[in-house]
């Protein structure tokens, strides 16, 4: 007898659990339809179509967003003295308007200037050359007409602007070339005005435009040792108050020859690439 009745007690349990445990199931199950309800009711006001409507839960669709290609980097280069030449030997002979200087394109800083512009395209940057003559009619007034051309470029914004122009030979600088896998090539000097002399009403943002330059001459240096002469600081201003970053470049010298510059130039493309990748 006491065994039935232990018997009936632990019945009388398991049937309390049973109910207990339908009637919570009853209530999951419901809250669930009022979720899913919600979520059609939700979903007609919107208008969406049943591929993204959720079986059971919300399901996050997931878009590959590619990142924005960076802007390529943009140069300018022009010539305030455009007919600056080398020394003539070989087939590189020219028809001077003045000892080392021709208007001639094919040998003056023109020349020199495409060849830049050519490595720096294949590198990815974008590249203007202002072809303008600017020394004509007098040489001594070029620098007012090539501040009208760099205050153009100005106003459509560039990454670096570049003066690039031939330097006088001086036995105290130093060796007149380097050797380089292609030959012999020049040296290359950068000048940054301070605009501290006398008369001018806007100085240049000298520091910045020193910076480049440091940067750009020890890019050259890594290459080849003492490829860059350095960057000699000017009381002048050569037009760097129109822009910034802008820096003038002497390649080489009177005394050096076209071959031995154009080489140098692959070099100087790679040391702008490196200036560049130093920015980001």
């Amino acid at each position: 007898m006491r065994f039935f009745v232990i018997r009936a007690k632990d019945a009388l349990v398991w049937m309390i659990s049973i109910m207990v445990l339908f009637y919570g199931m009853g209530l999951w199950m419901g809250k669930k339809m009022e979720e899913i309800s919600s979520v059609q009711a939700f979903s007609a006001e919107l208008d969406l179509t049943e591929e993204y409507l959720p079986s059971d839960a919300f399901t996050l669709e997931v878009i590959s967003v590619s990142p924005p290609e960076s802007r390529k980097k943009r140069v300018f280069i022009y010539h305030t003295h455009t007919y600056e030449a080398y020394e003539m030997e070989g087939e590189n002979r020219y028809q001077p308007t003045e000892t080392w200087r021709t208007a001639d394109s094919r040998y003056n800083m023109i020349r020199v200037g495409e060849e830049l512009a050519m490595f720096l395209r294949q590198a990815g940057v974008e590249v203007t050359h202002d072809t303008a003559a600017y020394e004509p009619p007098r040489l001594s007034t070029a620098y007012s007409r090539s501040l009208e051309g760099l205050k153009k470029a100005a106003e459509e914004g560039y990454d670096l602007y570049i003066d690039l122009h031939r330097d006088s030979y001086s036995a105290n600088n130093g060796p007149n070339t380097v050797k380089g896998k292609e030959g012999e090539m020049i040296r290359f000097l950068f000048l940054i005005g301070q605009g501290t002399g006398t008369g001018f009403d806007e100085r240049p943002d000298w520091k910045k435009n020193q910076q480049a330059a440091d940067r750009i001459s020890d890019a050259l240096n890594a290459q080849i040792e003492n490829l860059s002469r350095g960057v000699s600081l000017k009381s002048g201003r050569y037009n760097q108050q129109a822009a910034v970053p802008c820096i003038l470049i002497e390649a080489g010298n009177n005394k050096n020859t076209l071959p031995q510059a154009l080489a140098a130039m692959p070099c100087l493309a790679q040391a702008i690439c490196r200036y560049f990748d130093g920015l980001e």
